[in-house]
């Protein structure tokens, strides 16, 4: 087209259905594109008159926002021609079982010298390729795996990680074998939303928690803002191998679901080891092969889930330098019935399935 404004003809529509009043989708779905976009390094701006941009050059602006209803952007597909205009638009439709929501681009044919086989190739190639990817069962399965249990995100993760019953008789057995005292310095790896810092707390103890998940630092810093702003508590973000922390600053250390994801575990080790005081001690939870499939660790997670054998955890522990390592096998049914699992549950908490490693710092 001449003047360079969108062409109906050739557009890209993709739509998805989704389980949401279209209030909540709405939210959901502007809330994960600007996460998903600034893993891209690329910036949204919401709201009317917001921007795109990446580098500091602008790729398009809001020209409408309609929340519920209607987003639609002026895009600028190509910058070495800037009077081509195209026009992206995200329509949310009140459907039987939720929400439909429709992104389409209008007028991707101008921006190529052959709208016929270039098009198709871009298509192809840039739409339809990364689709195929991420449709298939490795790529998914390691976004949900992220999304649920290796780096949460979303609401559905911050709602469950608020309130992880189905991880509270974990939190028990920690706390009933570190036995902690007011004289304590706690350290959380994966520390999650933070409601076993929570608990932890409650002995008088003081603590510091750290999470590869932006999300759950900002949620483990909510629960606990109150002993945050007393100073007993401080959540970072920060890796397992790369503690923000001196040499000999921690009485005692734990990790709870979180060292089977772990892919260095010596290294991860090796630094709770420096952070610890002389004869310090560590409380690691986690689950035994026993437990592949299970309720605790269903797929997709168990497959990227490493299974220790007990006589494995003790010997990485001894290889870190720590020593009088032992694995326990705790019964948790007690804890699980006080904590009010569903009974339909409670099966998965009897029996030897968790393993508990202790070890001191020599």
């Amino acid at each position: 087209m001449s003047d360079g404004r969108t062409d109906d003809r050739l557009s890209v529509r993709v739509s998805v259905e989704v389980e949401l009043d279209v209030s909540a989708a709405f939210d959901e779905f502007v809330e994960e594109l600007s996460k998903g976009l600034e893993g891209l390094a690329i910036r949204f701006d919401e709201g009317l008159c917001g921007r795109i941009s990446q580098d500091g050059l602008d790729l398009g602006h809001v020209i409408k926002w309609i929340p519920e209803k209607e987003i639609e952007l002026e895009w600028h597909a190509a910058n070495w021609n800037p009077e081509q205009v195209t026009t992206v638009e995200v329509k949310f439709e009140t459907i039987m079982k939720g929400t439909r929501v429709t992104v389409e681009h209008h007028g991707r044919g101008q921006v190529l010298d052959n709208a016929g086989s270039e098009l198709t190739g871009w298509f192809a190639g840039e739409v339809v390729s990364p689709l195929i990817l991420a449709t298939s069962p490795g790529r998914f399965g390691d976004w949900l795996t992220d999304r649920r249990a290796r780096r949460p995100s979303g609401s559905q993760a911050r709602a469950g990680y608020r309130d992880p019953l189905y991880h509270r008789p974990n939190f028990r057995a920690i706390l009933r074998t570190l036995k902690l005292t007011s004289n304590d310095y706690l350290l959380e790896v994966g520390c999650g939303g933070g409601v076993l810092l929570e608990e932890a707390l409650r002995s008088g103890c003081r603590a510091a928690g750290i999470d590869h998940s932006p999300e759950m630092v900002k949620l483990a810093q909510e629960v606990n803002s109150k002993a945050i702003n007393d100073h007993r508590l401080e959540i970072r973000e920060a890796e397992a191998d790369r503690l923000p922390y001196p040499d000999s600053a921690f009485t005692c250390a734990t990790m709870t679901n979180v060292f089977g994801f772990v892919p260095d575990p010596a290294k991860v080790l090796g630094e709770i080891r420096r952070v610890l005081t002389k004869n310090g001690r560590l409380v690691i939870f986690t689950l035994s092969p026993e437990m592949r499939g299970s309720i605790a660790a269903p797929e997709p997670m168990a497959s990227r889930l490493h299974f220790y054998r007990d006589k494995e955890l003790e010997q990485l522990a001894k290889n870190a330098g720590f020593h009088d390592a032992k694995v326990e096998r705790p019964d948790l049914s007690e804890f699980a019935k006080e904590e009010e699992i569903p009974e339909e549950h409670r099966g998965s908490f009897s029996g030897p399935g968790g393993q508990l490693l202790v070890v001191y710092k020599s």
